[in-house]
């Protein structure tokens, strides 16, 4: 009896843990939907990777697992061609690494560049209309590289419009903005300043500063560029600043809170900034990009 009564104690636990695991988003993400958005491109990935080029009819079947609502599967060449767009199969068979957004941002050029560093993955943002609109709103795209058993390499990549910000976004864009620093240095800022750079979407943007609290570089508030904020305080009186230097004397890597306004407004909102120390032209930097979590 207690054998069975601990059997099913132990079959509850772990149906429980599996309930939990479905319908709350790992530590690597806020939300299910960044979550589940990264599952289906990774899923897509590994039927290529199985049955090669023969995957790609079952990618074009509407309403089915890879195409559905405003959901589907794409794929390209490393080269820019695409091979599989669901929505209009007539685009495919077209070289789109030439593609922008309405601000111009070169979202053909950025999609291709996402797989191509060291992880073979990355987020692109940019404004964009849904089907059978002309209004441009913001979408976010996941992208993996695949390789199909004939060897060739893919982009294969999913979207959705108006997705939350999620920690992973800025992650992701500071170790980016962390890479580039490393290869171009301070010359680095006038790419991270541009609006049609990857760096720069919705509310987040990337800043620069010295150990010494030295604001070095800031695309949103370029004000405070020259300055020292080693004391500046929130609006809770926190002195977020020096809290942060404090405990990267000892952390390469740190997760801030403090109130900020949003580019473009006076009030304060609740920020979460994460920051990273850099070696550029020889010395230690703080990188850094942070988001407004939604209510």
């Amino acid at each position: 009896m207690k054998k069975k009564t601990c059997i099913l104690t132990f079959s509850i636990f772990f149906l429980l843990i599996f309930i939990f695991s479905c319908t709350t988003p790992s530590s690597q993400y806020d939300y299910k939907k960044t979550e589940d958005l990264v599952s289906f491109v990774s899923r897509a990935v590994d039927l290529i990777e199985k049955q090669g080029e023969e995957a790609f009819p079952q990618f074009r079947i509407k309403d089915s697992e890879w195409n559905y609502g405003d959901l589907y599967i794409f794929v390209w060449g490393l080269d820019g061609m695409r091979y599989v767009y669901p929505p209009d199969i007539s685009g495919e068979g077209k070289n789109m690494l030439a593609l922008k957004d309405i601000n111009g941002k070169p979202i053909g050029k950025l999609f291709v560049e996402a797989i191509s560093g060291k992880t073979g993955e990355g987020w692109v943002h940019y404004q964009w209309p849904k089907p059978n609109s002309e209004i441009p709103i913001w979408k976010s795209t996941f992208l993996k590289k695949a390789v199909a058993p004939s060897g060739k390499a893919y982009l294969v990549g999913s979207g959705l419009y108006e997705m939350p910000v999620d920690k992973a976004f800025v992650v992701y864009n500071v170790n980016q903005a962390v890479e580039l620093l490393a290869e171009k240095g301070k010359d680095a800022f006038a790419d991270l300043r541009s609006t049609t750079s990857p760096y720069r979407f919705m509310n987040c943007y990337i800043f620069v500063k010295d150990m010494k609290g030295n604001e070095l570089f800031n695309a949103a508030f370029p004000e405070l560029e020259g300055t020292n904020i080693l004391e500046l305080k929130d609006v809770d009186g926190q002195l977020f600043v020096k809290k942060e230097l404090e405990i990267l004397e000892n952390k390469d890597q740190y997760w801030n809170e403090y109130m900020w306004p949003k580019p473009g407004q006076e009030e304060p909102s609740l920020k979460r900034v994460f920051v990273k120390k850099a070696l550029v032209d020889g010395e230690i930097l703080v990188v850094g990009c942070g988001y407004y979590p939604s209510k």
